[in-house]
C-alpha cells in the first residue's frame, strides 16, 4: 500500500522544532509528543500497513489470516492510546468531547458559501483523540476538495451510527462531482486514515450531482 503518512500524521507537530532543552511546561509538552511521534506512532503506524498488505497477500488463508488480524487490532489499540497522549498534550482535548463543534471550528467556509454540520443523537459523547484527530483530517481534506476542485457552493457533514455497531461520517456537496483529475486531491491519505482506524472509505459522485464521501469505523474503535 501506498505511504504517505509523513504528511498524514505529523499535523500535529507540526512547528516542533528542538533548538535546545526545552524551557517551558508547554514547550517541553509539545517536545514530547514530537519525541511519541517520531519514536512510537511513526512505527506503529507503518506496521498497521504492513499487516493490512500481509493480510491482502494471504486472503483466506486460515489460520494465518486470523492472525494477522488480531494482532493488526493489538497494535492499533497501542497506537490508539498513544496517539491520544499526543492530542491531549496539545491542548485539544475538546476534539474528544465536543467533535462536532471541533469540525466547525476547524472547516474552511469561503465566503458567500455554505457549510452544516450535523450530529445525531446516537454520535457517541466522547470519542477518543486518535479517532478524532483522523476523522477531523479527512473531513478536512474532502471539504477543501469540494471547494476548490469540485466548486461546491454548500457542503452538509453528517455523524451518526449505523446498524452494524459502525460510527459514520458522511461529507455531502453540491459541486461537479468526481472527474478523474481530481481522484488524487487527497484521497489515498483520506483512505489510509480511514485503514488505521479500522475503517473503510469511499469517494463517489452522486447522481444528482456533487460528491459524496463516507467513512465508516466499527463504534468500538471510537472508544
Amino acid at each position: 500500500m501506498a505511504l504517505g503518512i509523513s504528511e498524514l500524521v505529523d499535523d500535529l507537530s507540526n512547528g516542533m522544532v528542538a533548538l535546545g532543552p526545552p524551557s517551558s511546561t508547554e514547550e517541553l509538552q509539545l517536545h514530547f509528543a514530537r519525541e511519541v511521534h517520531d519514536e512510537v506512532a511513526q512505527p506503529l503506524i507503518n506496521l498497521i500497513l504492513q499487516i493490512r498488505a500481509l493480510r491482502a497477500a494471504h486472503q483466506g488463508e486460515e489460520p494465518f489470516g486470523g492472525e494477522l488480524a488480531v494482532v493488526e487490532d493489538s497494535v492499533r489499540q497501542v497506537l490508539r492510546r498513544t496517539r491520544g497522549m499526543m492530542v491531549d498534550l496539545r491542548d485539544r482535548a475538546d476534539m474528544r468531547l465536543r467533535f462536532a463543534e471541533a469540525l466547525v471550528r476547524e472547516l474552511p467556509t469561503p465566503a458567500g458559501r455554505n457549510l452544516r454540520v450535523q450530529a445525531s443523537s446516537r454520535w457517541p459523547a466522547e470519542i477518543n483523540g486518535w479517532a478524532a484527530f483522523n476523522l477531523l483530517r479527512i473531513v478536512q481534506q474532502a471539504v477543501m476538495n469540494a471547494w476548490r476542485h469540485g466548486q461546491a457552493r454548500a457542503i452538509e457533514v453528517m455523524l451518526d451510527l449505523g446498524l452494524a455497531d459502525d460510527a459514520i461520517v458522511i461529507v455531502l456537496d453540491d459541486g461537479i462531482g468526481l472527474q478523474d483529475s481530481t481522484r488524487g486531491f487527497g484521497m489515498i491519505g483520506m483512505e489510509e486514515r480511514a485503514v488505521i482506524l479500522g475503517g473503510t472509505f469511499t469517494a463517489q459522485t452522486r447522481g444528482r450531482g456533487g460528491t459524496r464521501v463516507e467513512v465508516r469505523i466499527p463504534v468500538a474503535h471510537l472508544a
